[in-house]
């Protein structure tokens, strides 16, 4: 049983990480850019079908990985630059349409380009460890290693870095620091690109888990907004902390109380709220 509870521990934190990949993103825009992006989940499906089509013409999972999410952060930036900017200024409500409206439409791109089948990526043959004596995917491992990896290269950009500094006093403060010279249009346009990257970056690091499909970015934007409210709107650490509660939760739900799997999510979700409304980190 020691066995099992380990094993399946591990298998939450990389469900965990690649949750957290995903979230941050989300959370990122709204803490920078306050824009809810109900698109998000469609960045993350375009990032799966692109690494399979650049895979499919470089042979190599790193690179394509690396530019399909670049190209999904674009795409980000452009929705940002185009559509978005203007309605900065109106109510919430009109995000919400808007970007729900962009769903529909990058859900009818990739109907057109790559068809309503899902698609698989050859299996990359990364081998496994043995654990506890039990095997456990390397691929796994890299999933929680990138998502740690990631959680360290934002905290050194927001607390280490020039562009972080703009970013906070621009969220602080947002009349002083345009004042003192800040572009906010420069500040939200890296937000969006940063976010949809990690969008980007989260679906092509599914491939080798499961299929590219139509719909796939329902059920990621989901999880992501239950995680960026958990968390506490616009808290990277809140997402985090909530990213490894959910998916460790579901899989030892999964060990356990097989029938609570699909609910528990939203069962921590509801217990959290109503304890702290404003999330665990506010």
């Amino acid at each position: 049983m020691i066995e099992s509870l380990i094993f399946q521990i591990l298998v939450g934190l990389s469900t965990a990480m690649l949750y957290w990949i995903v979230s941050v993103g989300l959370t990122f825009i709204f803490g920078v850019s306050r824009v809810l992006n109900f698109a998000h989940g469609s960045f993350y499906m375009l990032g799966a079908f692109l690494t399979l089509t650049f895979y499919k013409y470089t042979g190599n999972f790193t690179l394509a990985v690396i530019l399909a999410s670049i190209l999904v952060g674009l795409i980000g930036v452009i929705c940002e630059r185009t559509l978005i900017k203007p309605i900065y200024s109106l109510p919430v409500a009109f995000q919400l349409l808007l970007t729900f409206g962009l769903v529909l439409v990058f859900e009818d791109i990739v109907r057109f380009i790559w068809g309503s089948v899902p698609q698989m990526m050859p299996s990359l043959k990364l081998g496994t460890i043995t654990i506890m004596s039990k095997k456990f995917p390397i691929y796994s491992l890299i999933i929680v290693f990138m998502g740690f990896l990631i959680w360290a290269f934002l905290y050194l950009l927001l607390m280490k870095s020039k562009l972080g500094l703009m970013i906070r006093a621009l969220v602080s403060n947002n009349e002083l620091a345009i004042i003192n010279g800040i572009n906010p249009n420069i500040i939200y346009a890296v937000s969006f690109f940063l976010g949809s990257f990690l969008a980007g970056l989260g679906g092509a690091l599914t491939l080798p888990i499961c299929s590219a499909s139509l719909g796939m970015g329902e059920k990621i934007i989901i999880y992501s907004f239950i995680i960026t409210v958990m968390g506490g709107l616009g808290n990277m650490k809140g997402a985090l902390v909530s990213s490894l509660i959910i998916g460790i939760s579901e899989s030892l739900c999964a060990l356990f109380f097989p029938k609570l799997t699909m609910a528990i999510s939203y069962i921590i979700l509801a217990f959290v709220l109503t304890v702290k409304p404003e999330g665990i980190y506010g």
